[in-house]
């Protein structure tokens, strides 16, 4: 997505059927692409899972990724 972020509240499909919401979301400049936080049925909570998301009225892909696409080894410095 290059012209818009989740805001909240956004539908997630999965073929079609609603598989669930995303709750927020922003352009993540590190990895320069824009990232979600969403819940989606137990069923496809699964890494790799491919999904579609409605952000302002335009289907977008959707893909689940791990806990921290940034620093998956929590291995950077926090402040």
């Amino acid at each position: 997505v290059t012209d818009a972020d989740v805001l909240g509240n956004n539908p997630i499909y999965n073929n079609g059927s609603i598989a669930g919401r995303a709750t927020g979301g922003d352009f993540g400049f590190r990895l320069n692409k824009s990232i979600a936080l969403g819940m989606v049925k137990p069923n496809l909570a699964k890494v790799g899972q491919k999904l579609e998301i409605d952000i302002l009225g335009k289907i977008h892909k959707a893909s689940i990724v791990e806990d921290s696409p940034y620093d998956p080894e929590n291995k950077l410095l926090r402040a």
